[in-house]
């Protein structure tokens, strides 16, 4: 920590001060942008289950309309929180240090992807569900929808409350 002090204190020496607070003030600028982006999230959105639970309602209002379906409700899980990619760039300063900072466009990072979580499973009871037909028709416009294998969802009939 010494070394790192003493080379602080020789570019001050040599009149590189404006250099050191320019590079100090990008990075505080870096760190209050990120915070800003990423503390906004509520925290529904933060845990994956804001996602989950939208993914829940849709399809159980869709696969509701299958013919034969009845009531259903559905319940997907997930394992992650998703990624968000955004733009960056990178400074090669004088001394050979890289910088890298975040791509602004209106004071906010630019995206360049957001992946949602990744679904690990999905439950669907439905009431019509004891027809094989309609069994295999949920099942199959659950998978083509979420665009997951079928072998991580399950079907069942809607038992009768008791």
């Amino acid at each position: 920590m010494g070394d790192v002090q003493e080379k602080i204190k020789g570019k001050m020496r040599g009149g590189k001060w404006l250099e050191i607070l320019a590079v100090a003030l990008l990075a505080v600028t870096v760190v209050a942008i990120l915070l800003s982006a990423w503390g906004g999230e509520s925290e529904e959105a933060a845990d994956g289950s804001g996602y989950a639970e939208r993914v829940e309602q849709r399809l159980a209002q869709v696969l509701s309309k299958i013919d034969g379906a009845g009531s259903v409700d559905v319940f997907v899980s997930v394992r992650s929180d998703g990624t968000v990619v955004i733009a960056t760039e990178s400074v090669v300063g004088e001394d050979g240090s890289v910088t890298t900072s975040p791509v602004l466009s209106g004071g906010e990072p630019i995206v360049l992807e957001e992946c949602n979580p990744e679904i690990t499973g999905v439950l669907i009871v439905a009431d019509g569900a004891d027809d094989l037909n309609v069994r295999f028709n949920l099942l199959e416009a659950a998978a083509s929808v979420l665009d997951i294998d079928q072998s991580i969802i399950k079907v069942y009939t809607r038992g009768d409350g008791n």
